[in-house]
């Protein structure tokens, strides 16, 4: 399995790979943000969706949902859609997670494009073939793999997003970063005094084309694919507990503080160099404004510990984290014990 079929740069070249395919139909999926700020864009440019159907949801983690779905396939029911129908899916990471579900389980699979709109989407959840929903609380709980016919990557977009989501974004860029053994390229990510879209574009490339070449090396996560749960173990969970304590954070927010548990335990288990660890952390803290006070961090490890259990990669009721040796090297299934993450949890918030 390939994470895409083709990757397309302008609606000139997606409106032609729509001829293409010859798809019966073509349905839009969209929340309500893009719905007012790319939609329009989009069936102005886009010849062969400018009579399309669209369907609307509201933005948020909350619509990753089994009733969200149901509702798109009675949707896509009702508007007599076939399996020859392509959802298009126009939006961040919980619009192509929750659409590419959709797609791929209705009438056992229909075809699907993303049209990515947020840093986070366009280097990593459009990326690699990953799609699901929540379940209850906990973080893409049921999902499956399946890849897009095409993903439409327009920088453009960027220009409509809040500093809070180009930030959340380029929390995945960091990890991508950490990933391979380019120093040169981690430095100039860290070296970005001021993030907005144009300081960032210059790097998108380079970081999609990271999580490209791990999915493609290993599409169903056996062995190395494992890698890019850095800092997502921990990450999960601080995500779905910030929900619960009325405090939510965004995707990539809370994968900020996910790495800096990741950081910490890499540098005690795994080795990983402490200037390193020290340089990256001091980082991701003064990016993200994570203060020593800071209410998720602070969260009890016997409040966080059961989502860390429900981590879809953990085995025989061990909680397995992905952890760095060095840059460019790492161990993809390290057990971490309740005594270990709660003294990492201490460390991260003790006075410095």
């Amino acid at each position: 399995m390939k994470p895409i079929s083709r990757l397309l740069s302008t609606f000139e070249a997606l409106d032609a790979f729509i001829i293409e395919q010859h798809y019966s139909r073509c349905f839009i999926l969209a929340d309500s943000n893009t719905l007012h700020h790319c939609l329009p864009t989009l069936t102005t440019n886009c010849e062969q969706l400018c009579e399309s159907e669209v369907f609307e949801i509201e933005p948020g983690e909350a619509s990753k949902s089994i009733a969200i779905a149901s509702g798109l396939w009675e949707a896509l029911i009702e508007s007599g859609a076939d399996r020859s129908s392509c959802i298009i899916c126009l939006g961040g990471g919980v619009i192509t997670d929750l659409g590419g579900f959709v797609a791929c389980t209705f009438k056992r699979g229909i075809p699907y494009i993303y049209v990515p709109t947020t840093i986070l989407a366009m280097v990593d959840a459009a990326i690699g073939g990953k799609n699901g929903i929540n379940v209850g609380a906990f973080k893409n709980q049921a999902g499956c793999f399946g890849s897009p016919d095409a993903i439409v990557v327009n920088n453009n977009w960027l220009s409509t997003l809040p500093f809070e989501e180009l930030r959340s974004g380029y929390a995945e860029m960091l990890k991508h970063a950490l990933l391979v053994s380019d120093p040169d390229h981690l430095a100039s990510l860290l070296n970005q005094s001021t993030l907005n879209h144009e300081a960032l574009t210059p790097y998108l490339g380079r970081s999609r084309n990271i999580k490209m070449g791990i999915c493609e090396a290993d599409p169903f996560e056996q062995n190395t694919r494992k890698m890019l749960n850095l800092g997502h173990t921990a990450g999960h969970a601080f995500e779905s507990a910030s929900h619960d304590i009325g405090s939510p954070l965004l995707h990539g927010e809370a994968i900020a503080r996910g790495l800096l548990v990741s950081l910490h335990l890499s540098q005690l288990r795994c080795g990983f160099p402490e200037s390193w660890a020290v340089r990256i952390s001091d980082h991701i803290r003064n990016t993200f404004a994570i203060q020593p006070d800071d209410c998720t961090l602070r969260l009890p490890s016997e409040t966080l510990w059961p989502y860390l259990l429900a981590d879809k990669k953990n085995t025989e009721n061990e909680v397995r984290f992905a952890l760095l040796k060095a840059l460019g090297s790492f161990e993809v299934s390290v057990t971490v014990t309740f005594e270990e993450f709660t003294e990492t949890l201490n460390y991260l918030n003790a006075p410095s």
